[in-house]
């Protein structure tokens, strides 16, 4: 088996949102359970691993899964092979950077976050310059729409998940129906957490329309649901407050 998903559909959000503070404590990334589809996929891969040490089809798409799951020294382990072996590779470049970013959150910093804001700085960059280096590659624009949107304003790059926003919107609207309703419901949501994120008050119709099209996808994963059904109420408390303060 030379590669078992040959594109990354998984949710990168869900399980992954955390409040994200900058000091010395660290912030906890919980563990995501493996399935036992999961479980198989990445037994295989190791398997393959084993003849072709040097695969960074393999390589990156361990380090991922690893990474989607919160495994992140596992992930490091797998995605720094992927670097060094193609560091010019904008999907492994990406992949390493985000979960080089939940490496910054997760650490804990004697320097009151300094280095761990420096840290994040660097990795978000990094993604940056992988979407720079392959603007139209669809993995690589989704790691950093998810990634941004769910850092939010802490990070002095996230104006661009509203980039990320219109070519997303621009590929909707030309190949719609040729894209499935997993990456569909993935940028949903993290438009949606961006906007959440970015507080302002006038963006509250964006917000809900953007959690009206995830809730028109006729199938969605239990986990989608849930961290639609946080944002949602996350959204009503706002909306709940503004009318208050009316």
């Amino acid at each position: 088996m030379k590669k078992v998903l040959s594109f990354v559909l998984t949710s990168f959000i869900i399980g992954n949102v955390v409040a994200w503070f900058m000091g010395a404590a660290p912030i906890d990334f919980p563990k995501q359970a493996y399935n036992k589809q999961d479980q198989i996929n990445l037994s295989a891969l190791k398997q393959t691993l084993k003849s072709e040490p040097d695969d960074l089809d393999i390589l990156v798409e361990l380090g991922s899964q690893y990474s989607l799951h919160n495994d992140i020294e596992l992930a490091a382990d797998y995605l720094e092979q992927a670097v060094r072996l193609a560091p010019t590779d904008a999907l492994a470049m990406a992949w390493y950077n985000a979960n080089r970013a939940k490496e910054a959150g997760a650490m804990f910093d004697p320097s009151m976050g300094i280095y761990k804001l420096y840290k994040l700085n660097s990795a978000l960059t990094g993604i940056s310059q992988a979407v720079s280096d392959a603007p139209n590659d669809l993995s690589v624009r989704l790691i950093r729409l998810a990634t941004f949107a769910n850092i939010g304003e802490i990070n002095p790059l996230f104006d661009q998940v509203f980039d990320d926003e219109v070519w997303f919107k621009d590929l909707l609207k030309r190949q719609g129906q040729y894209l499935p309703d997993e990456m569909k419901s993935q940028f949903y949501l993290s438009m949606a957490q961006a906007y959440l994120m970015k507080s302002d008050v006038n963006d509250s119709d964006k917000i809900q329309s953007y959690l009206e099209l995830y809730q028109a996808i006729p199938e969605k994963k239990a986990s989608d649901l849930e961290h639609f059904s946080k944002m949602e109420a996350h959204f009503m408390s706002i909306l709940g407050s503004e009318r208050g303060a009316a």
